[in-house]
């Protein structure tokens, strides 16, 4: 975190069912639509069996997420927030399935124009 400070909730990956979580695309994308902030267990009932994790990052602190863990984050004040993802050796397979199939939908869109 460069300036100000952020708030992060975090759910592990075993709680992606619990999010109510969609494929956004045939990639590798995964959107959930519920909340943290402001909870509707109505709509999302499962979301009350995630386990949250929430802390607030501050100027010149930093927050490492292990891959595939959910993240929300909130601006508690106005920021600049340096991001980076990272491949090394424990998601490197994965990276580069996710390229492979990425590679495929590229080329198969150009061959449909």
């Amino acid at each position: 975190q460069i300036r100000g400070r952020k708030q992060f909730i975090c759910y592990p990956p075993e709680d992606t069912e619990k999010l109510h979580s969609l494929p956004v695309d045939e990639v590798d994308g995964r959107t959930s639509l519920f909340d943290p902030e402001h909870p509707d267990f109505g709509r999302f009932p499962n979301a009350r069996k995630a386990q949250a994790y929430s802390v607030v990052v501050e100027e010149g602190e930093t927050v490492v997420l292990p891959a595939r863990w959910w993240h929300w984050a909130k601006s508690l004040t106005p920021s600049i927030t340096l991001m980076r993802n990272f491949v090394n050796q424990s998601n490197l397979q994965d990276h580069l399935a996710i390229r492979q199939r990425a590679e495929k939908m590229k080329a198969m869109k150009a061959d449909r124009q």
